[in-house]
């Protein structure tokens, strides 16, 4: 072969190369449409509330772990970690050379500031009382993370995955104010590009994004629509690819579609009225007397079509199964009900209270609300019904149990780790604790299951949490929701974890 047929061919294979680099470096050129119930409040990670937040912030930020689909933690920035002998402190390596979406440097140091703020008091984070078990965060050169903690926990790294410990521009969150709840500055493959309260909101990708998910799409488009019967029209006609919570009546129609279908991926969401322990609601007969009140294989069937699980304990599946106590379900029991109301001195309207219910967060949540209603009007309690939107909903749930107008209202629960979600709903004094619970043995208990990482003392440990919380009842134990989704035929490789978060991760348009 001559020395000019050599060099052809080996500018041939170069420009092969090169085309094949390109290729596989293309910019996205696909939009993904989405429609939601509600629209997050905020995309600060520190104090959003909503899976429809989570699956935003696990594009637009990065943490130093992260949940996959089935909830298992995978390392994000962390290359490395390992606890010292005695347990008590947490090292954590992380990759170089990331940057945020702005261009500030994303290293050691802008780490230990998120988690800073996080851990502030002055801030305010929703989340605070949950990550305090971190202790003090310390930067060791530009790689380098150590927790330094009062006590092992064996659930750290859960919550360091969990979206709620993402990695925020502290430096550009204090610049921009409230604007960074909508228009944030992270790190992660996609970008805020536009946010429109109550109507949609668009990521488009990070040019600046330098982890191992680049974003696979020219933009994820979000419609917020709470009206279940308009999200639905979208996916029939062909307006949107996925919308999430398809309503029981509508699950057939959709099936029948030549262009979409329903997926039901497992659900860890337990479903239930969380009770304002004051007044006569701190009284347990009166507690027990409503949950015996309720019909819910009644209300499953005829409000749900038969899409939930009747409670056996307030931690749903998936959650933390190897930890997780299930109990006898609650019955329906009206006629005890009327009699522990009347033990307690509240006979027949006797005894009012008001329930505050979303609309379009939950299946059917304002039929459940006014089915939950007429069950306690049937045992003599004046319950009166307060179906509000998301936001309105989100501000009165959200307040300290003194300032609440109102005695009960319905959330929804699905957080991966036993400790993250018992900690945050039964410990005394967190922000989260929004029912006013407070039980010393209890909260004895929590402290020891963070500190204890033998599995079997653990199980123990968080059996007889579980157990005081069922009996003493400070929720109307309810369901477990399932998931359903429209999905178009078109979309490819989308995932959806047990506690609602989309994953768009794969996802692609044929």
């Amino acid at each position: 072969m001559s020395l000019i047929t050599c060099v052809r061919s080996s500018l041939f294979s170069l420009s092969l190369l090169a085309l094949a680099t390109s290729a596989a470096y293309a910019a996205p050129t696909q939009t993904l449409r989405v429609a939601v119930g509600a629209d997050p409040a905020t995309l600060d990670p520190q104090f959003n509330d909503l899976p429809t937040g989570d699956t935003v912030e696990g594009l637009v930020y990065e943490g130093l772990f992260r949940l996959d689909d089935k909830n298992a933690v995978q390392k994000s920035l962390a290359t490395d970690y390992h606890f010292s002998a005695d347990g008590k402190v947490l090292t954590v390596k992380i990759q170089t050379g990331h940057v945020f979406s702005n261009g500030d440097p994303l290293d050691a140091a802008a780490v230990v500031t998120s988690f800073n703020r996080l851990l502030s008091e002055k801030n305010g984070s929703i989340y605070r009382g949950i990550y305090t078990a971190l202790g003090t965060v310390k930067a060791v050169g530009d790689d380098t993370i150590e927790f330094h903690m009062s006590a092992p926990n064996g659930h750290v790294l859960l919550l360091l995955a969990n979206e709620s410990g993402s990695i925020v521009n502290v430096k550009a969150a204090d610049k921009m104010g409230a604007e960074y709840g909508h228009k944030p500055i992270g790190s992660g493959p996609y970008l805020v590009d536009s946010f429109i309260g109550g109507e949609s909101y668009r990521l488009v990708p990070n040019p600046k994004y330098q982890g191992d998910r680049p974003a696979k799409l020219k933009s994820i488009d979000f419609t917020v629509v709470p009206e279940d019967a308009s999200r639905m029209a979208l996916l029939e006609t062909g307006d949107t690819d996925i919308v999430e919570r398809v309503p029981p009546e509508s699950v057939a129609q959709i099936n029948a579609l030549s262009t979409a279908k329903v997926i039901m991926p497992p659900s860890m969401f337990s479903i239930n009225m969380e009770i304002v322990m004051r007044g006569p609601l701190q009284d347990l007969r009166v507690r027990k007397a409503m949950n015996l009140a309720i019909d819910r294989a009644g209300i499953i069937k005829g409000v749900l079509g038969g899409m939930a699980i009747p409670s056996v304990g307030m931690v749903g599946p998936g959650t933390q199964d190897s930890l997780r106590k299930t109990f006898e379900p609650i019955p329906f029991d009206p006629a005890q009900a009327k009699k522990l109301l009347a033990e307690a001195g509240y006979g027949p309207g006797k005894l009012a209270i008001t329930l505050t219910c979303p609309t379009g967060r939950y299946i059917k949540d304002a039929a459940v609300c006014q089915a939950v209603a007429g069950s306690l009007q049937n045992v003599g309690i004046k319950a009166t019904a307060h179906v509000v939107d998301r936001g309105t909903w989100t501000q009165i749930v959200s307040l300290p149990p003194a300032k609440r107008p109102d005695n009960l209202g319905m959330l929804g629960r699905g957080t991966a780790g036993m400790d993250y979600t018992l900690y945050r709903l039964f410990h005394t004094g967190v922000s989260a604790n929004t029912s006013g619970f407070s039980d010393p043995k209890v909260d004895a208990l929590l402290d020891e299951g963070r500190a204890t990482t033998d599995p079997d003392k653990q199980k123990q440990i968080y059996g007889e949490i579980q157990t005081i919380v069922w009996q003493q009842m400070p929720f109307i134990f309810l369901w477990y929701q399932n998931q359903a989704l429209g999905v178009s035929n078109k979309v490819q490789g989308f995932k959806v974890r047990p506690d609602e978060t989309m994953d768009f991760d794969q996802v692609t348009l044929n």
